[in-house]
């Protein structure tokens, strides 16, 4: 079985980089093979835009979709859209490690999948991706009581457009996502505690 997990955290030593370590060992000694793109460390391109392509459909009117599905049937895409579809493609099982920022992900993660969860092959008419499950582990600033539907909204709610606007419309599995609330504020006994829960969590999904 294959997983990859995708990192988009500036910083590897960093709480959200501890728990991607966590991730890949917990995975790996069930005997997972496990692909990893850093994209802070990667410098990954979070820009869609004509350089993703190697040749244009239209090079006299820009259109992402269009060059996207192009792109799809000719395997005109640049060098690191290619390997990152085909890191997917193999996975069984694909993570999202990031911080939320700004009720949002990192606009590098956000330009990961403008680019790579492209037009004509992850959605579009064809689903790459379809069946696959995807768990995304996030750390939060604000502790667990903040994220309610009367103060600022579930993290379900607010992260709708991923959930269902993007992996739903993939056609990918969303298994429950963990999340670490409040996670400036952790003792290091409580990210050991919440290292085991994570573990606990992964090992779920690989049993299931």
């Amino acid at each position: 079985m294959k997983a990859h997990l995708v990192f988009a955290h500036p910083n590897l030593q960093s709480y959200n980089g501890q728990l991607r370590n966590k991730a890949i060992q917990t995975l790996q000694a069930f005997g997972w093979s496990v692909s990893v793109s850093d994209l802070y460390q990667m410098k990954f391109k979070a820009s869609a835009d004509e350089d993703d392509f190697t040749e244009l459909y239209n090079a006299d009117f820009f259109d992402l979709q269009t060059e996207q599905q192009s792109a799809t049937q000719k395997q005109t895409y640049s060098a690191d859209i290619l390997k990152e579809q085909k890191l997917l493609s193999e996975a069984d099982l694909i993570i999202f490690q990031f911080p939320l920022w700004w009720y949002s992900m990192p606009a590098l993660l956000k330009g990961y999948i403008d680019r790579v969860f492209s037009y004509g092959w992850a959605y579009g008419g064809a689903q790459a991706l379809v069946g696959k499950k995807i768990l995304v582990s996030m750390t939060t600033g604000a502790p667990d009581f903040a994220w309610t539907e009367d103060k600022r909204g579930t993290i379900k709610e607010i992260f709708k457009h991923l959930f269902v606007g993007t992996f739903g419309l993939c056609g990918l599995n969303s298994v429950e996502p963990f999340i670490v609330y409040g996670a400036k504020r952790h003792s290091e006994m409580d990210k050991n505690t919440n290292f085991e829960n994570y573990k606990k969590r992964l090992t779920e999904i690989v049993e299931k």
